[in-house]
């Protein structure tokens, strides 16, 4: 009798376990639309540009340029975040040429995504780039591709410790359990 309660008791703690630390998986958060769209050919410069994602972005480390041709980013001031939506102004004057609108932002799960969002104004031709050799690879003078695959090893590295703590203060509570139940 006293094992089956022993062994009903762990049945009983290790499921409340399980089910308790259970985290529902979640995608990360994704560009709903964008101003101007992917591939958009606009008549007049505009005055800003803007982003819409699916859920709240975080507000720490959003990054948004917008480059022509020659590399020069024509934001104009501080990116604003409004929940879901991030805006940049943009500086006057922008000629007929294509641009990139280029985004980073830190998504409602704690996870850095980023994008790219081509457009062209006026009769310009779109903006291409040519793939630099070993374009699968970071590019080391590229600050944003370094900070994003040193947060990606951080949080690797985070949750290898947060499973090994989990599993060793499963452990604690199995034993702890076993030693009281067993006591006369």
């Amino acid at each position: 009798m006293f094992r089956t309660r022993v062994f009903a008791a762990g049945v009983v703690v290790a499921s409340a376990v399980v089910l308790a630390s259970a985290v529902p998986a979640t995608a990360h958060d994704d560009l709903s639309s964008s101003s101007p769209a992917v591939g958009e050919v606009m008549t007049t410069a505009p005055e800003a540009v803007s982003l819409v994602f699916s859920e709240e972005v975080l507000p720490l480390g959003a990054a948004v340029i917008v480059v022509d041709q020659t590399g020069r980013d024509w934001v104009a001031a501080e990116v604003m975040l409004d929940a879901a939506t991030v805006t940049a102004e943009l500086a006057s004057g922008m000629p007929d040429a294509g641009y990139e609108l280029r985004w980073r932002v830190v998504s409602s799960d704690g996870h850095p995504i980023s994008g790219v969002v081509p457009f062209t104004i006026g009769d310009g031709e779109p903006l291409t780039r040519t793939p630099a050799p070993g374009a699968g690879e970071a590019d080391p003078t590229n600050a944003m591709d370094l900070q994003s695959q040193s947060t990606q090893e951080n949080q690797g590295a985070l949750r290898v410790l947060m499973i090994g703590l989990a599993g060793a203060g499963i452990a604690v509570a199995v034993f702890l359990l076993i030693f009281f139940l067993r006591r006369p």
